[in-house]
């Protein structure tokens, strides 16, 4: 019998004294932003992050890592290891498009797990400020009288990419595309004079109102975040939207990761201070939790792809 009670006691103290498994996360979260700084995208991650951080009880590592519209990023953090502790922006369309148009892509739809997402942007058309094309309607007629126009924009299958696309084709013009390293180089470019206009999303010029004149925005209804600017609808064309910033983490990510990293990008969502800053910001939020998010970039990339197929764009 005292052995029995010592066996007992033993076992109870080795139970007492066997750690915890700590719940996820244990360290810091890295963060990957596929665009330089002062982007839509990092804007907009940085201005989560701080909420983000609170949720997590853990510090969120943000690391810019800018290059060919966003595949370097992307390409970056389907390769890292899916444990949780690196996540990243996976916007759409871009993100979407590489994989269909860039048969080399090392990234496809199913090599990320998408966590939600929080905030959108609506496509703008810009020109320098006290430049030559002042209304989209000069801009237009300069195009059909043969006028080679230069347009910088963040990439090929890039959201101002796929919408310039289709305000070409409903004007009837063609601009030569140039494209740049992030949206914020586009947005330099034209205030430079180096092209004659950009595609940039609202958040990326609305502050910048002093050195652009924005043409059109492609939302339904004028934007407060720019007085007196007109829609494209407005003046005679029909094109809406831009793209979604959607966050994802390694396909093979735990399930426990997942549904922590989920389940804070949508109370950060929900937090009145955090809705304040955005609108501070300009961002457009477009909430939808991780299922809500996984669809709906499958739905997109099909959408992606039939636009390809029926008339690709070329460089």
């Amino acid at each position: 019998m005292p052995k029995l009670k010592v066996l007992v006691a033993s076992l109870m103290l080795s139970a007492i004294a066997a750690p915890a498994w700590a719940e996820f996360p244990e360290k810091p979260v890295t963060f990957i932003i596929p665009y330089g700084p002062g982007g839509t995208s990092d804007v907009g991650a940085r201005t989560w992050g701080p909420f983000m951080e609170e949720c997590l009880g853990q510090p969120i590592i943000f690391v810019n890592k800018p290059g060919a519209g966003g595949e370097l990023g992307f390409t970056e953090l389907a390769a890292s290891a899916p444990d949780g502790y690196t996540i990243g922006a996976l916007n759409v369309p871009n993100f979407p498009a590489g994989t269909i148009t860039k048969p080399d892509a090392k990234y496809k739809l199913d090599s990320f797990a998408f966590l939600g997402n929080i905030y959108g942007s609506i496509v703008t058309i810009n020109a320098k400020k006290g430049g030559q094309y002042d209304t989209l309607e000069k801009l237009v007629e300069a195009a059909k009288s043969g006028t080679n126009i230069n347009m910088a924009v963040s990439n090929f299958g890039a959201d101002d990419h796929i919408k310039m696309l289709d305000f070409m084709k409903q004007a009837g013009v063609k601009f030569t595309f140039i494209p740049m390293t992030d949206a914020a180089t586009s947005r330099n470019a034209v205030m430079g004079g180096h092209v004659d206009v950009s595609g940039n999303s609202m958040t990326e010029v609305a502050s910048f109102q002093n050195e652009l004149q924005t043409l059109a925005v492609a939302s339904a209804e004028p934007r407060p975040e720019l007085p007196g600017v007109p829609t494209f609808k407005e003046q005679g064309y029909d094109v809406l939207g831009g793209s979604n910033h959607v966050i994802g983490a390694p396909a093979g990510t735990p399930q426990e990761a997942v549904d922590k990293l989920a389940g804070c990008l949508s109370q950060v969502a929900a937090d009145p201070e955090f809705q304040k800053a955005a609108k501070e910001r300009s961002l457009l939020l477009n909430v939808m939790d991780a299922k809500e998010t996984t669809e709906w970039v499958e739905k997109e990339s099909a959408t992606i792809k039939a636009l390809w197929e029926s008339d690709p764009w070329t460089k």
